[in-house]
């Protein structure tokens, strides 16, 4: 599993810079860990959810979106893009309770299949495949109220050759990358993939890149992209293809092979600008027992470590995972069958990046009707947003699907650092390599901030200890 006191950073030339202070502090660690074990049990949850918000879009069922991105958050605003023959965004302003009347998003005659991302800026990005089999990019600056005509990212000139599926990343620079399922190869037809960049906040597209091999089964799952030029593209399920210089080439790939896992229903997240950290959720190949597996890598996607399993029931039906990383920690959501008759929709997350998830929490409250195909995002105070399809307004036919969206809150205790719910060793740990090695965590800063002072110092740490071994409250 990846390392999740110190990760070095690896620069453009592939110098690695090490983590600083590991020898200074080394004794302090040691120390601690002397007194304690750490246990890596499945810890509890700390989210609730409430809402089952109907977003009032009807269409037949269908529509599926690369990775399961259709829905962003950027403070209490929420965007759900959904598809019923043309391309739609519903928003939020006030933390998923209410949503307005359903902007349309494509200029196109008809748009299926799109993936979306909402950057820090609030700059709404949408791919998706038009009604002539191309793959085209639009984006909204204004909040969702007004999108840009289509622009054609596909750069063929076969009429209708058949591209679609689009997955769409965006990092922090505003650079896009696109990755979908083309078969402009006639000489040996399939789904080979290719994608495309642009540096210009999607004017202009650059040449297509082939990713994977021509092949049949090489659909593509999904994209991630940092901000140091590093592109990621997941592809048949068992294989990301990497790029180092902005997806300009895609030299190298890593194949995941335990288990072999199914085409299409994967999704992926990296953990930021240049921690390296990349984390791939997916179903495996096992018609009897399906389970939504986990598997980080802390080399840029070179190794995997090995899977762990995110649900923690024993029954069939897990598929379609939605991955989100933020501050520090994984989430994920998913739909499963543990009624033993109808799918729900179940939420859970690692802050040890990936090594445990919490228990799992359902997310959908009604369980009369089947809930599937979640999509998942986090904003920067830790609420979840999930959405998802059901279809409970016609549920005799099953022919009027709606989007639903449910929130869930943590619950925050003092000092909790990595989320389960009880001050530990472990909340020890954490915080001293956040103050002596600059680590991230997963938990809010006032978790960490015993003196409440707006800085983390070794004051702090002692807190901490007296709070874990003696039992004495934080002063603030």
């Amino acid at each position: 599993m990846c390392p999740v006191r110190c990760v070095s950073e690896v620069k453009e030339d592939g110098m690695r810079i090490p983590c600083r202070g590991r020898k200074t502090w080394a004794f302090l660690f040691l120390i601690v860990i002397a007194n304690a074990t750490l246990v890596f049990s499945q810890p509890p949850n700390i989210y609730t959810f409430s809402g089952d918000v109907d977003l009032g879009v009807q269409f037949l069922l269908g529509f599926q979106s690369s990775g399961q991105h259709y829905i962003g958050v950027r403070g209490d605003t929420v965007y759900v893009i959904t598809s019923n023959g043309w391309t739609w965004c519903s928003k939020s302003t006030d933390g998923g309770q209410t949503f307005g009347t359903p902007v349309r998003v494509n200029s196109t005659a008809e748009a299926y299949n799109p993936s979306m991302r909402v950057d820090t800026g609030g700059i709404i990005y949408v791919a998706y495949q038009d009604e002539f089999a191309d793959i085209r990019f639009t984006k909204s600056t204004d909040g969702g109220v007004t999108f840009i005509p289509g622009v054609k990212v596909n750069d063929d000139t076969i009429p209708q050759v058949g591209q679609e599926k689009p997955a769409i990343a965006v990092n922090n620079k505003g650079q896009i990358f696109i990755a979908w399922n083309d078969q402009r190869n006639i000489a040996r037809p399939g789904r080979t993939v290719f994608s495309a960049a642009s540096f210009d906040g999607g004017l202009i597209f650059t040449p297509n890149v082939q990713v994977s091999e021509p092949d049949i089964s090489a659909g593509v799952s999904d994209i991630a992209a940092d901000d140091s030029g590093r592109v990621y593209v997941l592809y048949g399920g068992v294989a990301i293809a990497r790029s180092i210089d902005t997806g300009q080439s895609f030299p190298s790939r890593t194949y995941i092979t335990e288990p072999l896992w199914l085409l299409g229903f994967t999704s992926m997240a990296v953990s930021g600008p240049f921690a390296g950290i990349v984390g791939v959720a997916a179903p495996p190949d096992d018609v009897f027992k399906t389970s939504i597996c986990f598997s980080a890598s802390c080399d840029y996607g070179q190794t995997f470590s090995p899977i762990v399993l995110v649900n923690d029931d024993s029954l069939s039906g897990n598929s379609y995972p939605s991955l989100f990383f933020n501050n520090g920690a994984f989430f994920v959501s998913w739909n499963g069958e543990r009624s033993g008759r109808f799918r729900d929709i179940y939420f859970s997350y690692s802050s040890d990046t990936g090594q445990t998830f919490a228990h799992s929490k359902q997310a959908n409250s009604d369980t009369l009707t089947d809930a599937v195909s979640p999509s998942l995002a986090i904003n920067e105070a830790g609420k979840a947003f999930v959405v998802w399809l059901d279809p409970r307004r016609d549920p005799w036919y099953e022919e009027d699907w709606h989007p639903f969206v449910a929130v869930g809150n943590p619950t925050y205790i003092k000092g909790d650092l990595n989320l389960d719910l009880i001050l530990s060793i472990a909340d020890v740990v954490t915080l001293i390599n956040v103050v002596f090695l600059n680590s991230s965590f997963p938990a809010p800063f006032e978790n960490a901030d015993g003196n409440c002072d707006g800085i983390l110092r070794p004051v702090d740490v002692v807190l901490e200890l007296q709070a874990v071994f003696l039992e004495q409250d934080f002063p603030c």
